[in-house]
């Protein structure tokens, strides 16, 4: 049986993956099992649909791997993967979408003198956060998520939701400006929030 560490590289676990490694495999489902189920769960709250869903592309890819191609970015193929199959699977069991920001996610670390601070007013700042992009449209508040919460470039967005790169930094830039009128502090504390 292989180990494989933290650090191992993403493509060397898909190349192992394709070759029929299911040491390699397991790793990088593990790996990303619990930032695709958090991702899933920005479209509905139905956490069943969202782990059946993935579950699809995990056997999916087991079974097709021999045929798939090298990928420049493991995390991108597998969002997008992910994606089109629970937006195939809620059509099956329609609900409305929710985009969710579950802000426990994020650690934030403080000095000691920080940290009396923080707890005074963390949960009032989460919460007010979360409120204002609750108040964004559904796409924009994905693209938020994609954009920021998964470090996603505006590209592999595009590709994500097929769109144009040009109307995916349209989106970005109309929420920002939609959450600097609602809350002008609100983009000084997502930064510093993300910048943790």
């Amino acid at each position: 049986m292989a180990q494989f560490s933290k650090n191992t590289d993403d493509s060397e676990l898909w190349r192992l993956f394709r070759e029929g490694d299911e040491d390699a495999y397991t790793t990088m489902a593990n790996r990303y099992y619990a930032k695709l189920i958090h991702y899933g769960q920005k479209f509905t709250s139905d956490r069943q649909i969202v782990e059946d869903a993935l579950q699809d592309v995990l056997v999916r890819l087991w079974v097709s791997r021999r045929t798939l191609n090298d990928t420049p970015s493991v995390k991108f193929y597998l969002l997008k993967a992910f994606r089109h199959q629970l937006f195939k699977a809620m059509q099956n069991f329609p609900r409305n979408p929710t985009i969710q920001v579950d802000t426990q996610e994020y650690n934030m670390e403080f000095s000691v003198e920080d940290h009396y601070i923080q707890q005074e007013t963390e949960v009032n700042v989460r919460n007010e956060v979360d409120e204002r992009l609750a108040h964004l449209p559904l796409r924009q508040r994905e693209v938020i998520y994609l954009r920021y919460f998964q470090s996603l470039t505006i590209e592999e967005i595009a590709d994500i939701l097929t769109i144009r790169p040009q109307s995916v930094s349209n989106l970005v830039q109309r929420a920002l400006a939609k959450l600097r009128e609602s809350w002008p502090i609100i983009l000084i504390l997502i930064l510093d929030f993300l910048s943790k």
